[in-house]
């Protein structure tokens, strides 16, 4: 790595460096904002490393993989410079994600997966070129297979192989087209990662990001539309964390007792004799017709391997004393149901996981988890485990397979293939018996932290409201939903809701990501949206939507009779009623950007825009579903320049407002929805 008067390059390492099992955590960068200091060997093996080999011959193919082989890896970090443009490189490299497969062909960041854990201070300004140097098509191999077992079939994904599907031409031809995005952050949407500004191989990305929010954990990755979910499978994820004087001062592991746990499903294709060759694949469940030209409808990607930090089933070495976890759910679109398991036993431990934290930042205080944290895609927590009380004993974490509608989830550690969970395992924690540490959890954590309920909410916030459905084919959609004139009924393209305080109609203004805009809200401002998603009662479909720009806390969850809702007309053939309230869990009580929808139910949360400005996204985090389309745009503007915007748009739905050459235009109906700034 070398220093430069105007950039600084984050220039790491070849293929060797690339493959280390544990990185061992150290700067890649001086810290605080300071330049390098020196050039980086690039054939120099990180202080504390374990290196793998990375490509050299490759080993015995296997047909089924053997959990816990594997020592976690740790990402290296970095710290950009404050003062100068810190570059980072979109690279290929081979790495090997579990040690008995042959290293996997990867788009990385720097030659790591994950990427560097980037670390920030609050309200350090910096500013980020992410080059795009990747060569050739994408390393993801895409097919198309028949449903299996029970609906929707998950019984096809539980395996690796293609089983003799043939290829998506149109991923095999893809080559790299790529846009950088902060999950969670604050920036300008010209530094956002639009999903429609993609770069191409030998251009960079620039970004420059603000970090002003309070401590938390972040991540970025890729956001290109329509290939999102192949490049984040690709390898193109990293998480990112701001650090502030709050949590300076309190008593939370830290060093080498905090880790980040970047967890994420995969699935490989196999050779003629079903052996696991390595190769990323993405096989999905095709449910529609094949017609040529035409993207065949089929069911997100899940696959039946889990990824933590880049490895298979890992395995972690831990001293008896309590360890800080900033937890992101990296998949597609897999749901995670985590829970801590006592291998002597086989029972689950309960009390040893305090969660402190969730997507954007500390709660007021720790909480106990009894049972289990159910992370969606795009979700953090941010939890301790002391591993005090268990020295000698080894601790798996496990993913709790979903029961039927109605029904509790399956025992912890249970293999459950027809629910999509042919394996359970997630890593395994083991515990040394060395002489345990007592921790005390800090009883403060944020004094800033409020619970928000509805009175905190400003009265002049902007309501707006989104429905998730399903179109004609049986694809998810997302609706925006704009007020309708007092008489209208049901019928094609409205929507009725049962709400609190009365019977409200809604016309449909927007479906797909290419439509028009409909929301305009101003910098800084408060907001509340709902959430309805609708669907067939035995659907277990979720979505995790997540607003860009918006801290926002959940205000209530219920459930509701989706049956109102007539996919062929589009629209309800009555009103859609609210039922029974649902619980807020501990990890998703805090300040949050995603949320999830399970079907058939309605979530209303309330938050604050950034002061950053621009055309920025809300979609679907299930990345199959954001590629096709569950994605909207929404414009952050000041307020004054809002004020004129909003002139504007009444003048051209104006009846009869004169036209340049005399005469009279007819009403242009944009669909816009309250654009009112608040206060």
């Amino acid at each position: 790595m070398a220093a430069h008067k105007r950039r600084t390059f984050f220039g790491i390492a070849g293929g060797a460096v690339a493959g280390v099992a544990g990185y061992g955590g150290m700067n890649l960068l001086a810290g605080g904002g300071a330049e390098a200091k020196a050039a980086v060997d690039t054939s120099a093996r990180l202080s504390g490393g374990k290196a793998l080999d990375i490509e050299g011959p490759s080993s015995p193919r296997v047909t089924e993989l053997t959990p816990f082989e594997d020592e976690l890896p740790i990402p290296p970090t970095l710290k950009p410079s404050s003062r100068d443009t810190t570059e980072v490189r979109l690279v290929e490299k081979k790495i090997r994600l579990h040690s008995q497969l042959p290293a996997t062909r990867m788009w990385t960041y720097e030659g790591y997966f994950p990427g560097p854990t980037i670390e920030a201070r609050r309200g350090q300004r910096f500013r980020l070129a992410w080059r795009n140097e990747l060569t050739g098509t994408s390393p993801v191999k895409g097919v198309f297979v028949e449903p299996e077992g029970p609906p929707p079939g998950f019984l096809s994904l539980n395996t690796p192989g293609s089983r003799g599907a043939k290829e998506r031409p149109e991923v095999a031809a893809l080559t790299a087209w790529t846009s950088v995005h902060l999950h969670g952050g604050r920036q300008h949407a010209i530094s956002d990662g639009a999903p429609d500004s993609g770069v191409t191989r030998g251009s960079a990305q620039l970004a420059e990001y603000t970090n002003d929010t309070a401590a938390a954990h972040l991540f970025y990755h890729d956001h290109a539309m329509p290939v999102t979910a192949l490049n984040v499978m690709a390898g193109l994820l990293g998480n990112y964390i701001i650090r502030d004087e709050n949590e300076d001062r309190l008593d939370l592991p830290r060093g080498r007792y905090e880790i980040p746990l970047t967890i994420a499903d995969v699935n490989f294709d196999t050779d003629g004799k079903g052996r696991i060759n390595g190769q990323l694949l993405a096989k999905r469940i095709q449910v529609g017709p094949s017609i040529p030209g035409v993207m065949a409808a089929a069911v997100q990607f899940q696959g039946p391997y889990t990824m933590v930090n880049g490895r298979v089933w890992p395995y972690l070495d831990v001293e008896a004393t309590a360890y800080r976890f900033r937890v992101v759910n990296a998949s597609n679109a897999r749901a995670y149901i985590l829970a801590l398991v006592d291998e002597e036993t086989g029972q689950p431990v309960k009390g040893a996981i305090k969660v402190i934290g969730t997507d954007m930042g500390l709660l007021d205080k720790p909480q106990g988890v009894e049972a289990s944290i159910t992370l969606t895609p795009a979700e953090r927590v941010d939890i301790v485990i002391d591993f005090a009380a268990f020295r000698g004993r080894r601790l798996r974490l496990v993913n709790v397979a979903p029961g039927a509608p109605g029904a509790p989830p399956a025992p912890a550690g249970t293999p459950v293939p027809a629910a999509g969970v042919p394996y359970p395992q997630v890593m395994q924690f083991r515990v040394g018996r060395g002489r345990k540490q007592s921790y005390v959890a800090p009883k403060k954590l944020d004094p800033r932290f409020k619970h928000l309920t509805p009175s905190d909410i400003p009265q002049d916030a902007v309501e707006r409201f989104v429905m998730l459905s399903f179109d004609t084919l049986g694809m998810p959609t997302i609706m925006e939903l704009q007020e309708a004139p007092a008489g209208m009924g049901t019928g094609k393209g409205v929507v009725q809701l049962a709400l609190p305080g009365g019977t409200r109609t809604f016309r449909v203004v927007g479906k797909h990501f290419e439509d028009a805009t409909n929301f305009f809200a101003a910098a800084g401002s408060w907001e509340k949206w709902t959430f309805i998603s609708v669907g067939p009662v035995q659907q277990q479909i979720q979505h995790p939507m997540h607003i860009h720009l918006m801290n926002f806390q959940l205000l209530e969850r219920r459930m509701v009779d989706g049956t109102a809702f007539d996919t062929a007309l589009g629209g309800t053939t009555r009103p859609i009623t609210i039922k029974d309230a649902m619980p807020i869990a501990v990890s998703e009580s805090g300040w949050k950007d995603t949320v999830n929808m399970p079907a058939n139910s309605m979530v209303t949360v309330a938050g604050q825009f950034g002061r950053e400005t621009g055309r920025f996204m809300y979609h679907c985090h299930i990345l199959d579903h954001e590629d096709e389309g569950m994605m909207r745009p929404f414009v952050v503007m000041p307020p004054e320049v809002l004020t004129l915007q909003n002139m504007m748009l009444k003048m051209m739905n104006t009846p009869g407002k004169p036209a340049a050459g005399g005469g009279a235009v007819p009403p242009m109906d944009h669909g816009a929805m309250d654009h009112g700034a608040m206060g």
